[in-house]
C-alpha cells in the first residue's frame, strides 16, 4: 500500500477528520431527505449544501486552531494546509450527489437512489481505518478493521439521533 510522504500525525488526523465528518453529515442529509426531495432532485441540492457548509466551518475551526498554535508557520501557510486538509469533507457528497442525482433522471426508483447514496457513505465511513492507514502506515491490519467497524456503527447512531430528534 502507497503511503503519502509529508503526512505527521497531526496532518493525517486533520484529514481523517474532515473524512469522517463530512460522510457522517452528508449521510444524515440523505437519509434525513424526503421521499419528493429524492425524486425531484432537491436531496442534491441539499447534499451539495451540506458538504460546502461543513467545508467551511471545518476549514475555519481548524485554521483558528492551527493559527493560534503553529508558530512555525505563518498564518498564510496554516489556512492553506486547512484548505487541503478539508478536501475530503468536499469529496464525501461527490458519489452520494450522482446517485441522487440519477435517482431524479429516473435511472432509479427514489428508495433505489436513496439507499444505494446511504449505503456508500456507510462503507466509506466503515473504511475510516484505511484511509487513515494510507496517509499513516503504523497502523495494524487489525485496528483498520476495528476502527472501521466502530466508525460506521457509531456514524449510524448519529443519524439515528439527529434524524429522531430534530426531523
Amino acid at each position: 500500500m502507497a503511503h503519502r510522504a509529508g503526512f505527521d500525525t497531526a496532518r493525517a488526523e486533520s484529514r481523517v477528520s474532515a473524512y469522517v465528518y463530512g460522510n457522517v453529515l452528508v449521510l444524515a442529509a440523505v437519509v434525513g431527505a424526503s421521499p419528493a426531495a429524492v425524486v425531484s432532485g432537491t436531496a442534491v441540492v441539499l447534499v451539495a449544501g451540506t458538504v460546502l457548509s461543513t467545508y467551511v466551518a471545518h476549514v475555519l475551526a481548524h485554521s483558528i486552531g492551527s493559527i493560534f498554535g503553529a508558530a512555525e508557520d505563518s498564518d498564510r501557510s496554516a489556512v492553506a494546509k486547512q484548505l487541503r486538509d478539508a478536501v475530503p469533507v468536499l469529496s464525501s457528497g461527490v458519489t452520494p450527489a450522482v446517485l441522487l442525482a440519477a435517482t431524479s433522471l429516473g435511472w432509479f426508483t427514489g428508495l433505489v437512489g436513496q439507499t444505494l447514496a446511504s449505503a456508500v457513505l456507510v462503507l466509506r465511513i466503515a473504511g475510516t481505518g484505511l484511509v487513515y492507514r494510507r496517509l499513516r502506515e503504523d497502523v495494524s491490519p487489525g485496528r483498520v478493521l476495528w476502527v472501521g467497524c466502530l466508525a460506521a456503527a457509531v456514524a449510524a447512531l448519529a443519524v439515528v439521533l439527529k434524524l429522531t430528534l430534530t426531523h
